[in-house]
């Protein structure tokens, strides 16, 4: 998730320099979450850490090649988010559905503040690596949808005419949307109950996207887990 023409800063060779690095990276996960990427600055950062300057300077290039790392750990942990099965919801594929974008919307609850960083730096003008970045960050989720729904089309289970490519972004550009008003924008994280009640509104628009039933849910053995 680095710049091709940007050199990386060693890592740190003792124990003692690496638990300092974690401490810029989690000084600057914080900065950054107040501030906003424009505002937050190295003296905030190292500050925060409680650090010097050329501290700093010893572990990171700048700020941007902080920010790297930090949404470096971000993304690490959105590819493996927390599976969260709610209890007596539906069952079946709807059920499934309804899991899967739940633990999505927990997901970016718990990092709001970061993915709407990310998302303001990958709005500055090209060059802007931190686009890439932020491609590259959605890649899995998508992936993952667009895997299961070909698994079902391959079955005959849902209209094989459709671009699964295509329905699996454009289902995950809902959610996304959803979550950056609903999560990210807000100045308080949203509740349990709200969370809930997205996950169990995207699962039931899926499931009727895809299947075009607001009841029926197929029998499909082994149909596949988005996770």
């Amino acid at each position: 998730m680095r710049e091709p023409n940007r050199p990386a800063k060693p890592l740190a060779p003792t124990r003692r320099g690496a638990i300092t690095r974690e401490k810029l990276i989690e000084a600057g996960r914080r900065a950054f979450s107040a501030y906003g990427y424009e505002l937050a600055r190295v003296s905030d950062i190292a500050r925060l850490a409680g650090v010097s300057h050329g501290n700093f300077y010893r572990h990171f290039s700048d700020k941007d090649d902080l920010l790297h790392a930090v949404l470096d750990e971000l993304h690490q942990g959105l590819c493996n988010p927390v599976r969260r099965k709610r209890a007596g919801r539906a069952d079946g594929i709807l059920g499934e559905l309804i899991d899967y974008n739940t633990s999505f919307f927990y997901s970016y609850a718990e990092n709001r503040d970061m993915l709407r960083v990310a998302r303001e730096a990958a709005s500055k003008p090209r060059p802007n690596v931190f686009l890439d970045i932020w491609l590259e960050m959605r890649t899995p989720f998508i992936d993952r949808s667009r895997a299961w729904i070909e698994k079902l089309q391959s079955r005959g289970m849902i209209d094989t005419c459709m671009d699964h490519a295509l329905v699996a972004e454009s289902l995950g550009s809902m959610i996304e949307q959803l979550a950056y008003v609903h999560i990210g924008l807000p100045r308080k994280r949203p509740s349990e109950e709200r969370l809930n009640e997205l996950g169990e509104t995207c699962g039931i628009i899926w499931f009727r996207s895809l299947f075009g039933s607001d009841t029926a849910d197929p029998s499909i053995a082994d149909e596949g887990s988005l996770r």
